[in-house]
């Protein structure tokens, strides 16, 4: 296996043990005490899951894109990167209006809630342009979780 690749597994496995469910345990609990509270200490809560979710995004990236073969799975992974970092920065947008301006809160939360819901569109569009090229693309997960045996598989 690659040095290179064989470190930004190693990485990404650590990365996702650290950010996981740590990560959404506080943002859960910040949410419910800001709005109980008002309190501006989680903008910078926000901030960090958003960095995160946008390291997150980035990692998937690093670790897909050796595996892919055709430019155009390429541009779809690149696309999925972009749409990573647009969710991220929302994420954290949303919450500064909320203290400064309840107007602009609710049509930033709209805006949110509408990229939200149309995610799992665009992954559909997504899988069906990276299956049009290339069908054994292996996924994130399945990458972390295998290791040397995907490598070798895509090497062959």
């Amino acid at each position: 296996m690659d040095r290179q690749f064989e470190l930004t597994i190693t990485h990404a496995k650590q990365f996702e043990r650290f950010f996981g469910w740590p990560v959404l345990v506080i943002f859960l609990i910040s949410f419910i005490v800001m709005l109980r509270t008002q309190a501006t200490w989680v903008i910078p809560v926000m901030l960090v899951v958003s960095i995160g979710m946008a390291y997150k995004g980035y990692m998937e990236y690093r670790v897909i894109r050796p595996f892919a073969e055709h430019q155009n799975v390429v541009r779809v992974l690149r696309y999925r990167l972009v749409d990573c970092w647009i969710s991220a920065v929302s994420l954290f947008v949303l919450f500064i209006p909320m203290y400064v301006n309840e107007d602009a809160f609710i049509l930033i939360g709209g805006i949110v809630a509408l990229w939200g819901l149309t995610r799992s569109y665009r992954e559909k569009k997504w899988e069906e342009r990276i299956h049009a090229h290339q069908s054994e693309l292996p996924t994130y997960e399945e990458v972390l979780e295998g290791g040397e045996n995907i490598w070798n598989y895509h090497q062959k």
